[in-house]
């Protein structure tokens, strides 16, 4: 099975979501248009708008669109699949931080479960994370 590159794919297209982004304190928030490999295209407020993936500091979803557990092998990583289900706190790069539960894991994203909500955070957001015991 190839290795999904991202969580955001074509799966999530007619799909609500909210980004935060780098330089903009309110999140953009609407209906997942269109998905490419560094783009997303969302309908936000009547208007098209399109997100780059390098501004994303994270999304947020439905817990259910990260569509359960992880199974894909990672190789050069620390992060693996081993490690879904591990409770986790993450600290962002812009110093936001939140606590959860490690639910998926792609090659440059990864996945959250935190209350009833599902978080998808580039890895490039990350500054660090702490496993929890």
């Amino acid at each position: 099975m190839p290795l999904r590159e991202n969580l955001i794919d074509a799966r999530f297209v007619g799909r609500e979501v909210t980004i935060y982004v780098m330089g903009k304190d309110e999140p953009i928030k609407g209906l997942i248009d269109e998905v490419a490999r560094y783009e997303i295209g969302v309908r936000s407020e009547g208007s098209p708008v399109v997100i780059f993936r390098h501004a994303i500091l994270y999304a947020v979803a439905e817990a259910t669109e990260l569509h359960g557990y992880s199974n894909e092998q990672l190789r050069d990583t620390v992060i693996d699949s081993d490690m879904v289900g591990s409770d986790v706190e993450v600290y962002l790069v812009n110093g936001l931080s939140f606590q959860g539960k490690l639910m998926k894991v792609t090659k440059y994203e990864l996945g959250f479960r935190i209350e009833d909500k599902g978080y998808i955070v580039p890895k490039s957001s990350i500054a660090y994370i702490k496993f929890t015991m």
